[in-house]
């Protein structure tokens, strides 16, 4: 008889724990936007799944633009599970207004679903992947990125 092995259920408890471990050693984290959880890699460690809220989606870009870890007040346990497509390009937008370091990632053909965007900082990167629009674009024609 074979036993049968359930996995346990994905805790973002832990996740935030070792996410603030990783920051307090101050490792350059590549973060990857994926709807609304994000990847965050460094050396020797990929692809750490951490959900977000609005809280926690500040606390880690507080980190990448300062190295401040301090994460008073964020409930990692309280997240959203709204599925939100456009939860990239609003969150991609918001930085670009902001006046941060984003960078268009090339592509070899113009028949790409996606646009990749980095945005860098002194900590770390965001990676994003935006679904390719018109007004996507249009947008960061205005914005002078295209």
């Amino acid at each position: 008889m074979k036993k049968i092995i359930i996995p346990p259920a994905y805790d973002n408890e832990t996740a935030h724990r070792q996410v603030k471990l990783l920051m307090k050693q101050r490792k350059r984290l590549h973060v990857l936007v994926y709807a609304e959880e994000v990847y965050i890699s460094c050396q020797k460690r990929t692809g750490l799944r951490y959900q977000l809220n609005d809280k926690s989606w500040k606390w880690i870009l507080n980190y990448l633009r300062k190295g401040d870890y301090e994460d008073f007040g964020i409930f990692p346990s309280r997240v959203s599970h709204l599925d939100n497509e456009d939860f990239e390009e609003i969150r991609a937008r918001e930085l670009i207004e902001q006046g941060s370091n984003v960078l268009i990632i090339p592509f070899q053909r113009e028949t790409e679903a996606v646009i990749s965007l980095r945005v860098l900082f002194k900590y770390g990167k965001l990676y994003f992947n935006i679904r390719r629009t018109d007004e996507f674009i249009n947008y960061l024609i205005e914005q002078k990125l295209w």
